[in-house]
């Protein structure tokens, strides 16, 4: 990607080892608990963890759907799991980071996307930017709080 494209960071602390964590995120169950407006992460395929697993993914943004298939292209335990957007109107690419730190993991999830519509898509989309990493802040506190309270 690269003209035109959206980048958003977010970052947490958690008090459990890279390994956990790792686990809990390729668990493609707990997506939508955490991930504020995803209305869907459904596999379309048996394969449901590792490199070529598929996804139909919903999110709500302005009270319309979007919908996208979204396929796993880094897998790489227990510090990294990437995607790219394979079908959809919105392109996009992303990845969570697990490193680890005293007493725990930092991890970052990195999305990048190219809003459709051109410059007008963009446009809007810049206005939006604070709700969206809200979004990404709000869904890594979540789920901070389920893996520490489910040790």
């Amino acid at each position: 990607m690269a003209v035109g494209v959206r980048t958003f960071t977010a970052r947490t602390r958690i008090a459990r080892p890279p390994e956990a964590v790792f686990e809990w995120v390729a668990d493609y169950r707990n997506v939508p608990r955490v991930l504020e407006g995803v209305t869907r992460w459904r596999p379309l395929t048996d394969r449901v963890r590792g490199r070529g697993a598929r996804f139909e993914v919903e999110m709500r943004a302005l009270g319309l759907p979007l919908g996208n298939v979204l396929e796993i292209d880094c897998w790489t335990p227990p510090r990294s799991i990437g995607w790219r957007s394979v079908a959809g109107p919105i392109e996009q690419a992303g990845c969570w980071r697990f490193e680890p730190v005293p007493g725990g993991t930092e991890v970052t999830l990195t999305i990048d996307y190219r809003p459709p519509g051109g410059a007008p898509g963009a446009a809007l989309m810049a206005r939006l930017d604070g709700l969206v990493r809200g979004r990404l802040e709000r869904g890594l506190e979540r789920m901070q709080l389920a893996l520490e309270r489910d040790r």
